[in-house]
């Protein structure tokens, strides 16, 4: 849909449409139209074979040649460029319909201006005495609200911008400069401040970074005691774990001697308790006999248990 300014006073809108010129040509007598409305209306004039303009109903003896009109297609093209007001942008407070960004604002006329309408302040020596400063939504708190005029002066005594009128009045005897002087004379202290404030920074920036690498270097430090007594510690451990294993060696050798030794000497234990109960076993006849001769017969053959004197 055409964008329109909602101004038939515009020279950028049609008159024929009301929309802002889209394919601009201009006529001889000097008007402006849509390339494509122009054609319409002339379209119908041929067919009772008359040709007028519609603004100014000049009469043409035949059918004008269109030109495109590059001036104001450059414009068209400009605004068409300009970004939108968004929320929170200062709006153009010229810019009729779609409302403009604006990129300047005039402290004289209080009033804000967007790249297109801000040309005369730039370009007319009329308006070289306007005071320009970046967009500003308080534009209005720039005016003094008793007296309706801008606030130029800065009160030293109150501490606050007035206008010229107040300077005779209640603030008379006061000190007293232009706010300009006032707010560059403040804005150099702050850059001495913002350049404390700077060299501060860097120098706490430089400690911060000291205290990084003496942590850094205590890490590091840490670390490199931490593997060395964990070197030391498992030395230490393989050192006690050999000899926990040398002497569990020497207490099973030992063991197994003695051991052998025991087994070894119950073996010749039970050896000569089988062969005493085996004795043991002979002499029971000889104990339960009545035969006196059987006995010494038997005693006799026997491994000396008796020996008769």
């Amino acid at each position: 849909m055409a964008e329109s300014l909602f101004d038939t006073q515009s020279p950028l809108n049609c008159p024929i449409c009301l929309n802002l010129l889209k394919n601009p040509v201009t006529t001889t007598c000097g008007h402006s139209f849509c390339m494509d409305c122009i054609k319409r209306c002339w379209d119908l004039g041929a067919i009772r074979g008359v040709y007028s303009c519609p603004t100014c109903r000049k009469r043409f003896n035949k059918r004008p040649a269109l030109g495109k009109s590059k001036v104001l297609a450059d414009i068209l093209e400009g605004m068409k460029q300009e970004a939108p007001a968004g929320p929170g942008d200062v709006k153009c407070d010229v810019c009729k319909g779609r409302k403009v960004k604006a990129i300047r604002s005039c402290l004289v006329c209080m009033a804000s201006y967007c790249q297109t309408h801000i040309r005369p302040h730039l370009e007319s020596k009329a308006f070289k005495i306007h005071k320009l400063v970046k967009a500003s939504p308080n534009l209005q708190q720039q005016i003094c609200p008793q007296h309706h005029k801008a606030l130029e002066v800065y009160c030293y005594n109150d501490r606050k911008c007035i206008c010229v009128v107040c300077m005779g009045n209640q603030h008379s005897g006061h000190k007293m400069v232009s706010a300009a002087a006032a707010m560059a004379k403040k804005q150099e202290e702050l850059k001495i401040k913002k350049r404390d404030f700077i060299q501060k920074t860097n120098n706490l920036k430089k400690e911060v970074y000291q205290c990084k690498k003496a942590v850094i270097s205590y890490k590091r430090s840490a670390q490199a005691a931490v593997e060395h007594s964990d070197k030391i510690f498992t030395e230490i451990i393989c050192s006690i774990q050999k000899r926990q294993a040398e002497v569990r060696e020497n207490i099973r050798a030992q063991e197994n001697k003695e051991v052998q030794d025991a087994e070894n000497h119950i073996e010749t234990l039970e050896k000569e308790i089988c062969i005493l109960q085996e004795e043991s076993r002979k002499l029971e006849p000889l104990l339960h006999t009545e035969d006196h001769v059987h006995f010494f017969q038997v005693a006799k053959t026997s491994r000396g248990w008796l020996t008769c004197s």
